[in-house]
């Protein structure tokens, strides 16, 4: 008996360590959780709706731009969070955003698209430009942040990872996608050609467990007068000149966080199974209509080397 209890005392601790441990995926140990995002509790739906609309990221995350949660039903408080971090794990100052998705989670749209994740085979934790802060088109607009992805996501075999995009309205779809997948690098996708071109910006190799820091500048426009360029850690990455925006755009938000497309030939990924675990974190999102407005000396950059 003695010999039994005590081999069910070992199993028990080893199921606890493992649920522990699957659970954490970035410092964890060190983290300080601070929901500082707003749920409302909305009578219609009879739920809680993560609301950032009247937010500003603050000075420690970001400037220039005011944001709100895309497909809010069914949020968790575990989708988003800012963590208010030790020092030196954030990519300047001492928080970060984590956007998380979990196997079998998966989100809604509160408007009247009635937009359903889990029976589209996605799943996604993302934030948007709130509606009057979107990027103008025929106008320059700059764009800065830091990502990293922990090397212990699950990504599952056939699904893609959009971790930011341009999208352009319900029926033109997105303009610009920068996404991964299990077995790729990550790739800027420009959604006007058809079919979509795309390019390699980071080797998968290099991918994980570390901050890269984005630079894009982009004039979204119908005509070949459009373009757009994108730096990565500062060393050119893309350029590209032309027909820059979706012909039937009406918006042009940016979304950023995680928004994961499993099979749309079969239903193998209803109700967010089958997407796996995914983390990506951000830090300073900025923008603004000219590069001073980033204030890349924060990070050791100097405008004159993003020019074309």
């Amino acid at each position: 008996m003695k010999f039994i209890s005590y081999l069910l005392h070992i199993i028990l601790y080893a199921v606890l360590s493992y649920t522990c441990h699957a659970k954490c995926t970035f410092n964890c140990l060190k983290e300080k959780k601070t929901t500082t995002l707003i749920f409302e509790y909305n009578e219609k739906f009879s739920e809680q709706h993560l609301n950032l609309s009247r937010k500003v990221l603050g000075k420690d995350l970001g400037f220039g731009h005011k944001w709100e949660t895309k497909s809010r039903r069914r949020l968790k408080d575990w989708n988003i969070r800012i963590i208010n971090s030790e020092e030196g794990l954030a990519r300047l100052g001492k928080k970060f955003l984590k956007f998380e998705t979990r196997e079998g989670y998966c989100s809604a749209s509160h408007g009247k698209s009635k937009w359903d994740d889990c029976k589209k085979g996605r799943n996604r934790a993302e934030i948007k430009s709130k509606w009057n802060y979107e990027i103008k088109p025929n106008k320059e607009f700059w764009h800065f942040y830091s990502f990293q992805i922990p090397s212990s996501i699950e990504q599952k075999k056939g699904v893609k990872t959009s971790l930011w995009q341009i999208h352009s309205g319900k029926q033109a779809g997105p303009s610009w996608m920068i996404r991964f997948t299990k077995n790729s690098g990550l790739k800027i996708e420009n959604h006007t050609s058809f079919p979509p071109d795309e390019k390699v910006i980071i080797k998968r190799k290099n991918l994980f467990d570390r901050w890269y820091d984005i630079i894009i500048k982009v004039n979204l426009s119908n005509k070949i007068t459009g373009y757009f360029s994108l730096w990565v850690n500062g060393e050119k990455k893309f350029k590209y000149k032309g027909i820059s925006r979706q012909s039937t755009a009406v918006r042009d938000p940016i979304n950023f966080g995680i928004y994961n497309t499993g099979s749309r030939y079969s239903n193998k990924n209803m109700n967010g199974k089958g997407l796996g675990n995914i983390v990506i974190l951000f830090d300073e999102i900025r923008v603004g209509t000219t590069c001073k407005d980033l204030k890349l000396k924060d990070f050791k950059y100097d405008c004159t080397n993003f020019t074309d």
